[in-house]
């Protein structure tokens, strides 16, 4: 089941839900989930699940032709393999011989790309063109509820930027 409210109750209401009705949780129970490492696997996994709802949002703030067809990719390397494994959260194959790549994070401030990061989107490009073979022209987009935050490698790596904001217009 892929309802972003299922997954909270199931996540965050169920395991408490005697205490709630019980009015027995501390007054800064919240509080202190919205900043647990759990909070932010959920929240990351809300947003994709939002984020595979309003493909042709994305694809028109990307500026793609309706014939871009989207997917979801995995690399998995074989057993006592020293390759690594990635996965591309969305990815455009075009019409123009091209293929755009997306990331999709989810963070409560305009994310920053730093040089691990950086490493990563470009592992990603090499795992993803050796594993599959393609000739096309790889392209980069990053989808994340408040933007990018502008910084060098950023400006290098990122073609396209996809908010919140586009996902609903």
């Amino acid at each position: 089941m892929i309802d972003e409210y299922t997954l909270f109750y199931l996540k965050w209401i169920e395991p408490v839900k005697k205490l709630l009705l019980k009015n027995s949780l501390s007054s800064t129970y919240w509080s202190k989930q919205c900043d647990s490492p759990g909070w932010y696997s959920w929240s990351g996994l809300a947003f994709e699940s939002v984020c595979y709802k309003h493909i042709n949002a994305i694809r028109n703030a990307i500026k793609l032709d309706a014939d871009a067809l989207p997917y979801t990719w995995r690399y998995t390397p074989k057993a006592l393999s020293e390759n690594n494994g990635t996965q591309i959260d969305l990815l455009f194959d075009r019409s123009d011989d091209a293929i755009t790549l997306c990331e999709i994070k989810y963070t409560n401030n305009p994310f920053v790309i730093d040089k691990a990061i950086a490493r990563n989107i470009l592992d990603k490009k090499d795992i993803f063109t050796k594993s599959t073979k393609t000739k096309k022209q790889l392209f980069f987009s990053f989808i994340s509820a408040h933007g990018l935050k502008n910084t060098p490698y950023s400006e290098d790596l990122v073609d396209t930027v996809v908010t919140l904001d586009d996902l609903f217009c």
